[in-house]
This record gives C-alpha cells, structure tokens and sequence, in this order.
C-alpha cells in the first residue's frame, strides 16, 4: 500500500509554484509521464518523491522512489496541467545552480534577460540535446524552475549543469565570448570555438550593453532575400546555432 499525500504535502507542493518557495525550499515540480520517466531511468537521485493517482500506483514495481497516492481532487490541487496525467515529481534544485560557480571548461550557454517561458524551456531542451556542458541563467531571466519553463523544456533541467551568474563573471572568463546578434557575421561560416560562451539575449532589446562592450565575436542567421520574416525568436535562432555549431565539430547523428 502506497502512503497517502496529505494536506501538509498539497500545500507544501503548491507552493512551489511560486519562485521564493523553490528556492526556499530547494525544490521544484516536473510533471508528464515521459519527463519523469526519463527522470527515473537517469537521475533518480534527483527525485524527492512522487504522487501519482490510483491508476499509476504500478509504478511504484519499477523504481525504489518514494511514492504517494492522492484521488483525482487532491491531484487536481497541485497540478499546473490542463490535461494532468496523474503522475508528479518533487525534485531537487541543485546546489550548484546557487552557487553560481562553474568550470569553465567546454562550450556554455548565457541567457541575458530571456522572459519568455516558452523560449527559455525550447532553449534548455536545445541544449540538452546537443551536449551544451555549461548552461549560465543570467540576470532578468525567468526562473528555469518554474513549472511553464519546465513543460517547454521537457524536464531537461534535470540533466544539464546550469548556474545562476551575471555579466561580470562572464567578463572574466577566459574563453571566446560568442553574441548573436542581426548585425554579426554569417553563422554558416563561422569558424566554431570548442571552448565558449554564445549570449542568447531578450527577446525585444537583444543582448544587454554589459555584453557588446566585451571584446567578442557576432554572428547571425542571414534569412533568403526573398524573406518577409523581420527576424527568429530567439529559441529558434538558438536551436538553429547550435545545429551549425554541432555539425562544425560532427558529422552523422552522433551527439557529444
């Protein structure tokens, strides 16, 4: 018999919808039967507990997880979902990610003030898929941990290493500093670092000035010249960079 959530848990659960309870408490929600079952096959050790509504409860033959069980009302409390599945997870932050200290070896993501859940979720699953080593969440940008940010992304935060940090620290790294950017030069071109930092920056105002006072490189997408589109959001010039990226270093499907 699986314990049954009680009314402390739906509380404590909902709270973590709100930024300074997660980062309070070190904990944030992952929901869909694919993103946990990921979770469960990878990073377990990432998993608090579960809850899961009495039609899931066979889940709990298959992993060593702690698991409550809730009816479709108390479901329904803590859900973000409009179409639940019946299953959640209560994971944890990384100590990492707060710390803000990184290693600066390998190729990294920075994201200037990214406000847009969508983006930064579509960004994050980029990132996973293509290897990116060092994920930087830089100031202004929404909270990666948010539940809008974790759907868009598929639970991806569970398998990058990402840390909070800000321009200055970047500014002292000692890498190439890559901005994309309308008035850079031609990505497919571009001769790729192995080692860098490419600044993804907000969707209305482009990288913050911090970031073009730096000594670096641009680079853009250059559109056909028959295109009426003023430009890409900025998760799909992301995803697009880093495909140019990962084919300047691969060939085939490999990934890193």
């Amino acid at each position: 018999m699986l314990p049954i959530l009680s009314r402390n848990q739906i509380k404590f659960i909902r709270s973590l919808k709100q930024k300074k309870y997660r980062y309070k408490f070190k904990k944030y929600l992952v929901e869909g039967d694919k993103q946990i079952q990921d979770i469960l096959r990878y990073r377990p050790e990432t998993i608090e507990y579960l809850v899961t509504t009495p039609e899931r409860t066979s889940l709990s033959e298959a992993t060593s997880v702690e698991i409550f069980k809730t009816d479709s009302d108390g479901f329904g409390e803590i859900t973000s979902l409009v179409h639940p599945q019946g299953i959640l997870a209560v994971c944890k932050i990384p100590d990492l990610f707060i710390s803000g200290q990184w290693d600066t070896n390998g190729f990294g993501l920075y994201f200037d003030a990214i406000q847009d859940p969508g983006n930064l979720g579509t960004m994050l699953r980029a990132a996973e898929w293509y290897g990116i080593q060092h994920v930087l969440i830089g100031r202004g940008t929404v909270d990666p941990f948010s539940p809008k940010v974790v759907q868009a992304s598929m639970g991806s935060q569970s398998f990058l290493h990402m840390y909070q940090c800000d321009e200055s620290q970047v500014e002292k790294m000692a890498c190439p500093i890559l901005i994309a950017d309308m008035d850079g030069r031609n990505a497919y071109q571009f001769e790729w670092p192995s080692k860098g930092i490419l600044i993804m920056g907000n969707e209305g105002q482009g990288v913050s000035d911090a970031f073009r006072k730096m000594d670096s490189f641009r680079i853009t997408l250059p559109s056909t010249p028959d295109s009426r589109t003023e430009s890409l959001n900025v998760g799909m010039a992301c995803t697009a960079l880093l495909t140019l990226r990962h084919l300047h270093f691969h060939s085939g499907n490999q990934r890193e």
